[in-house]
């Protein structure tokens, strides 16, 4: 009988978990106690670590999303949707854990960062070139069942895989909305929120984005549809303004 506790797979380490996952890799890939600057260093590159693993595992599962609904596959497309979001819930949370570091500490830590920035994140930068592509393939499903945004929210449980899809995005949209929030108040934390950050790029930059949102007929039509409805209640002579 084979002993289970000896590694078959190739590669380092002592067992087939820390193969299979490269842990000796992972885990040798933040700097060693001698080489900071100072000790929360090790938590600012984990969490920065960590984040960009969750933010490509979104990015990944977002693209097979995008192929669902261009072929057709809304329950899929769905399914993967929420769990890129499950899994951008993440990164979103690891952002409270920076602000445990002072930001005289994080001054310090910044001396060694070169003219890195968050901007410059492989992760998020995934999200931004995604999303846009995501919408392409929503839209033309769109047309092709001749709806309006208006006519599948009104007839959702006619179509309810798209509009189920529809839904999804929005929590995706509204996700990048929040991340883009917290790093701003991290950042006004942190460094201030009148200053330049390592790139020179000030934090009012962060503000400015945060305003951008990839589905916006999808937040719009809300305002259509209570439009509507607040017309037919104030034709009917009832009802609230809320």
């Amino acid at each position: 009988m084979d002993d289970l506790r000896k590694p078959i797979l190739p590669g380092k380490g002592a067992s087939d978990y820390e193969r299979y996952l490269r842990t000796d890799e992972l885990l040798s890939l933040q700097k060693r106690p001698e080489e900071f600057l100072h000790k929360d260093e090790m938590t600012f590159q984990v969490v920065h670590q960590s984040s960009e693993l969750l933010l490509k595992g979104a990015a990944w599962e977002l693209d097979r999303a995008r192929g669902q609904i261009a072929e057709g596959g809304f329950g899929n497309a769905a399914r993967l949707l929420r769990r890129a979001n499950q899994m951008l819930d993440y990164p979103i949370g690891l952002l409270h854990v920076l602000e445990t570091i002072t930001p005289y500490d994080y001054h310090i830590i910044r001396a060694g960062l070169g003219h890195g920035s968050g901007l410059d994140s492989p992760g998020f930068l995934a999200l931004l070139h995604i999303g846009p592509r995501l919408g392409e393939a929503f839209y033309a499903q769109l047309h092709q069942a001749n709806l309006s945004v208006d006519d599948l929210y009104r007839r959702h449980d006619e179509f309810f895989g798209l509009h189920d899809v529809a839904e999804r995005l929005l929590d995706f949209d509204e996700r990048v909305h929040l991340f883009r929030f917290h790093h701003l108040k991290l950042a006004q934390r942190i460094i201030g929120g009148g200053v330049v950050g390592t790139m020179g790029t000030p934090v009012e930059v962060l503000h400015q984005r945060m305003e951008h949102l990839f589905y916006k007929e999808l937040w719009d039509v809300r305002n259509q549809i209570t439009a509507k409805a607040n017309a037919a209640m104030q034709k009917a002579g009832t009802g609230s303004k809320y």
